[in-house]
C-alpha cells in the first residue's frame, strides 16, 4: 500500500481545494450549492442507517432496516432511493463519536472524491505501467465536471470500486486465478451495495468491456476462464442478492420504475459534453462553454447536472493519440476494450432518443434498466474510457520523445498534468448552511413518551420535506412527511387533503394515516369541543398539536359533502354495450396515438375501460391499461381497479370506496385493499372515480345552459367536475359530418400544482348519449378521441358506428 500513499496525499490536497472553505466549516455547512432537496435527503438517509448500523444491526441482515420512517404508513421507504447503508457501516464509528450526521455527509463527500480518485490512479498505473498517467487519470476521474456537476448528490460520487472492478477483470483475463475472480465479484458487488444506480450502469460497462477483452486477448477457448467469470457472477450475486430483493418488492409494489418518455427528459445531448458546471474556473465562470438559450417549449432544459459533462480538451486530445497509438500487440486489447466501454456509454448516455431500438431492449430485458430515470449518467462509462485511454496517451507520447526533448523526466508529465487539473479545476460557487440536528421541537418530541407518528406543516410535495426530515433523525418517530427518488402514488392525495388544516377533511386525513402529533409552523384557533387538536408545547419554530379522538369528536369531522349532485337520471345504456375509439395527437400533425374502448358488463354495474398505445408511440411510452368501476343502480362505485403495462413496469391498483366510512382505501388487490394494512385516504361525499362519473353524465339531460358538479375521487385525490351543457353542434367524426351536443367539463382540486387541461365532450343527441369525440388539451399537446365503432348492447340492436 506505501506505493499508494503519494497520490493519496496529492488528491486528498486537491479535494480541501476544490471544495474550500468545506474543510473550515464540516459541521456547518454541507458540501452541495444547496440544502433542501437531494442533499438533506441523503443526510437524513445516512444518519437513519448509522444509527441502525449502532443501534440495531439485526436490520441490515432481516432487511428491517428499509423500514424508515418517512411517508408513514408506507413500509421500505428507504429502498425508494440509494440506501447508502455500506457508507453507513464506514461511517458509523464517527458518528457514534461525534453524533454529527452533516460532519459524516461531509467526510463521506470528501472520501468519495479521493478514494475514487486513487482508485483510478492503481487501475491505470498497473494496466499501462505509467506512474504519471495514473495520475492524470486519477485527476480526469476524481475530479471531473460530472462530479461537481453532481455536487447535490453524493450518491453519485459512489464510484471508487468502478475502477477496481476493470482492474481484477484485466488480471482475470491475464491470468484466469481464482483468487482474482473472487476480488472482481467482490469489488462489484461493493460497487452495487454502494450504489444500485451504478449496479446496472456499472454491470454494462463490465459486461462490454470484458467481452472486448476476452475477444482480443486470444482467450476464446480458454474454458478455465470462463469458469472463473460464472465464480465471479455467484459472488456478486450472492453478495448483492438481499438488496436486490428490496428494491424488486418494492418496485412491484409500487409500480416503480420509468418510461422511454421520462427517460429522455434526462438524457443527455451531444453537446453536453462542451458543457460544464458554473464552479469551472475557466470554462465555467467565463461562461465559454455554458449553454443558457431557453429550452424548447415543453423541451427539456439545455444545462443542468445531468447535461455538464465536459470531460477536457487535453483528456480528449490524449484519449484519441492513445487510441492511434496503441496499436501495438500490448495496448491494442485495452485500447478496443475501453473504446467500446466509453462508446457504449456515450450512446447509452443519449437515453431513448440515441440508439432507440437499443435502449428501449435493454429498458424492457435487462434488470433494473427501468430504473434509470437519467441515463446522462452512464457518461461515467466516457470519463473511464476516456481516462485510461488518455493515460495510454501519455505513455506513449513519453515513450516517443528523444531525451534532449524531454529535458528531463519528470517536466513532460508535469507539464501535461498541470494543464488537464487547470482545465478540470472547479471550487464551488457556493456551499449551504447545515440544518439544525436538535430543535426545541425534536427534544419535547423525543422525551414525549406517548407513541405516534408525526405530520409537519406544511406538507408539501417536493423538496421542502427534507428539512423535517432530517430533524426526524432526533426524535426518529413516523414521519407524514418525505422525499425520494420515488413516492407512493397517494402521497399527492394526501397533499392536497393537509392543505386545508385544519378542516374536517385534513382532520380526517390525519386519522386514517394514524398520525397522533401535528406540528405547525404558528399556533391557531382551535374549537376544543368540535376539534380533537389539543396544543401540548409552543416553540419558536413551531406549535405541537397532539390528537385527541373520541366517538363524539371522530363522527363530528367525518366529511360532509361541499357539493350535492343531482341524482341519476334515466340510465341511457344497456348490458354489452361497447364503444371503441381512435385516439390522436395533435402536437405537431395528427398522428394515431392509439385506441381505447369501453364496455358495460351488468347491472348492477361492471364499467370496463382498455387503452392501448399505437407502435409509434410505444417507442415513447408504451400502456396497456384496463381499468374496472363496479358501481351500484346509482352509478355510485365500490370497487375500482387499475391494471397497467408500462413497458416492462406493472402496477395493479385497487380502490375501495367506503361512502359510509368517508373513506378509500387502497392496495395492489382487492383482499388487500380491505384488509387493515390498506392506505385509508378520505373520501369526499357522493364522490365517484372518474369512469362511474363519465357514465353518470350521460344520464343527465343534455338541456343548453344546464351546469351541476360532481365530486370525484381519482386515484384517492377528491375534486369536483364541473360541468355546462351547451348547444347543439355540428362536428366531423371519422371524416362523417354529425350534430352534437358540446359539454364542458372542468375539473377542480383543492391545490393546483399545473395548469390543469382542458376538455370538451360531444355526446350523441340520441337516447343513449353516446360520447361521439373528446378533445384533452394540456402542454404536451391536444389529444383527441373518435368514436369508430358502437354497439348498443344486448337488450338493443347495434347503433351508430
Amino acid at each position: 500500500m506505501r506505493w499508494l500513499l503519494r497520490p493519496l496525499l496529492v488528491y486528498a490536497a486537491f479535494a480541501v481545494v476544490t471544495t474550500w472553505p468545506l474543510v473550515l466549516h464540516p459541521s456547518s455547512l454541507v458540501g452541495a450549492p444547496v440544502g433542501p432537496g437531494d442533499p438533506f435527503l441523503y443526510l437524513w438517509v445516512l444518519g437513519w442507517g448509522m444509527h441502525a448500523v449502532l443501534h440495531d444491526p439485526i436490520s441490515l441482515l432481516n432487511g428491517t432496516v428499509f423500514n424508515a420512517n418517512i411517508f408513514y404508513p408506507a413500509a421500505g421507504t428507504l429502498s425508494y432511493s440509494d440506501h447508502l447503508l455500506l457508507q453507513s457501516v464506514v461511517l458509523s464509528p464517527m458518528y457514534a463519536i461525534t453524533g454529527d450526521v452533516t460532519l459524516c455527509y461531509n467526510v463521506l463527500l470528501f472520501l468519495s472524491l479521493v478514494a475514487s480518485a486513487v482508485a483510478m490512479y492503481a487501475f491505470v498505473c498497473e494496466v499501462t505501467g505509467s506512474e504519471g498517467g495514473a495520475y492524470l487519470a486519477g485527476f480526469a476521474w476524481g475530479f471531473g465536471s460530472y462530479r461537481f456537476a453532481h455536487l447535490i448528490h453524493v450518491q453519485l460520487q459512489a464510484l471508487y470500486f468502478l475502477p477496481l472492478t476493470f482492474l481484477f477483470l484485466h488480471r482475470l483475463i491475464a491470468a484466469a486465478r481464482r483468487r482474482d475472480a473472487v476480488f472482481l465479484g467482490v469489488t462489484f458487488a461493493l460497487q452495487a451495495i454502494s450504489s444500485p444506480y451504478y449496479a446496472v450502469i456499472g454491470g454494462v460497462g463490465l459486461v462490454l468491456g470484458g467481452l472486448a477483452l476476452f475477444l482480443t486477448a486470444g482467450r476464446r477457448a480458454h474454458w478455465n476462464l470462463v469458469r472463473r467469470f460464472v465464480l465471479s457472477g455467484v459472488i456478486a450475486g450472492v453478495l448483492v442478492l438481499p438488496f436486490a430483493v428490496v428494491y424488486v418488492r418494492v418496485q412491484q409494489s409500487e409500480g416503480f420504475g420509468r418510461s422511454l418518455f421520462e427517460a429522455s427528459r434526462s438524457a443527455a445531448f451531444a453537446g453536453s459534453y462542451l458543457q460544464v458546471p458554473p464552479g469551472n474556473l475557466i470554462y465555467g465562470r467565463s461562461d465559454i462553454l455554458r449553454d443558457h438559450r431557453e429550452p424548447p417549449v415543453g423541451g427539456p432544459p439545455r444545462t443542468g447536472p445531468e447535461r455538464e459533462l465536459f470531460p477536457g480538451f487535453t483528456i480528449a486530445l490524449l484519449a484519441a493519440f492513445g487510441i492511434w497509438s496503441g496499436r501495438r500487440a500490448d495496448a491494442r486489447p485495452l485500447v478496443i476494450a475501453m473504446s467500446v466501454v466509453a462508446i457504449a456509454g456515450f450512446m447509452l448516455s443519449l437515453g431513448p432518443d440515441g440508439l432507440r431500438s437499443v435502449y428501449a431492449t435493454l429498458h424492457r430485458y435487462v434488470f433494473g434498466f427501468q430504473a434509470i430515470r437519467a441515463p446522462a449518467r452512464f457518461a461515467v462509462l466516457v470519463f473511464l474510457g476516456l481516462s485510461t485511454l488518455a493515460a495510454l496517451g501519455w505513455r506513449e507520447l513519453a515513450a516517443g520523445l528523444s531525451d534532449e526533448q524531454r529535458l528531463t523526466p519528470r517536466l513532460v508529465p508535469a507539464l501535461v498534468i498541470a494543464i488537464t487539473v487547470l482545465e478540470l479545476f472547479h471550487v464551488p460557487v457556493t456551499l449551504a448552511a447545515a440544518p439544525a440536528l436538535q430543535t426545541s421541537v425534536g427534544q419535547w418530541l423525543k422525551r414525549e413518551r406517548a407513541p405516534g407518528a408525526v405530520a409537519v406543516l406544511p406538507l408539501t410535495i417536493d423538496v421542502d420535506n427534507t428539512t423535517a426530515m432530517v430533524q426526524s433523525l432526533e426524535h426518529r418517530r413516523p414521519l407524514l412527511n418525505g422525499y425520494s427518488g420515488q413516492r407512493p402514488a397517494y402521497y399527492p392525495s394526501l397533499v392536497d387533503a393537509l392543505s386545508t388544516f385544519p378542516s374536517d377533511e385534513a382532520l380526517h386525513a390525519l386519522l386514517e394515516s394514524e398520525v397522533r402529533f401535528v406540528v405547525a409552523p404558528k399556533p391557531m384557533m382551535i374549537d376544543g369541543a368540535r376539534s380533537p387538536l389539543v396544543e401540548r408545547a409552543r416553540f419558536d419554530e413551531g406549535t405541537i398539536y397532539e390528537l385527541r379522538w373520541t366517538p363524539e369528536v371522530e363522527a363530528q369531522v367525518r366529511l360532509r359533502a361541499a357539493v350535492e349532485p343531482p341524482p341519476p337520471g334515466p340510465i341511457p345504456f344497456r348490458e354489452g354495450e361497447r364503444a371503441s375509439y381512435s385516439v390522436s395527437w395533435n402536437g405537431a400533425a395528427n398522428v394515431t396515438a392509439g385506441t381505447i374502448e369501453m364496455r358495460v358488463e351488468g347491472p348492477p354495474y361492471r364499467f370496463v375501460v382498455s387503452a392501448d398505445t399505437a407502435p409509434w408511440i410505444a417507442r415513447f411510452y408504451e400502456v396497456h391499461a384496463v381499468l374496472t368501476t363496479v358501481a351500484n343502480h346509482q352509478l355510485m362505485p365500490q370497487q375500482h381497479q387499475r391494471r397497467m403495462q408500462e413497458g416492462s413496469r406493472s402496477l395493479d391498483r385497487t380502490y375501495v370506496f367506503d361512502p359510509e366510512g368517508g373513506v378509500i382505501r387502497i392496495g395492489p388487490t382487492v383482499e388487500e385493499a380491505r384488509s387493515g394494512k390498506a392506505v385509508t385516504l378520505p373520501l369526499a361525499a357522493h364522490a365517484r372515480d372518474a369512469i362511474a362519473a363519465l357514465f353518470f353524465a350521460r344520464t343527465m339531460p343534455l338541456t343548453p345552459g344546464a351546469h351541476y358538479r360532481v365530486p370525484i375521487n381519482d386515484g384517492g385525490r377528491n375534486g369536483i367536475v364541473d360541468v355546462t351543457v351547451g348547444r347543439l353542434e355540428p362536428i366531423v367524426v371519422q371524416g362523417q359530418r354529425r350534430q352534437a351536443v358540446r359539454i364542458d367539463p372542468r375539473i377542480e382540486h383543492r391545490v393546483e400544482r399545473r395548469t390543469p387541461p382542458s376538455a370538451t365532450v360531444w355526446l350523441d343527441p340520441d337516447g343513449a348519449h353516446v360520447p361521439l369525440a373528446v378533445e384533452i388539451t394540456a402542454a404536451f399537446g391536444t389529444v383527441r378521441m373518435e368514436l369508430t365503432g358502437y354497439e348498443r348492447g344486448s337488450a338493443g340492436g347495434t347503433g351508430p358506428s
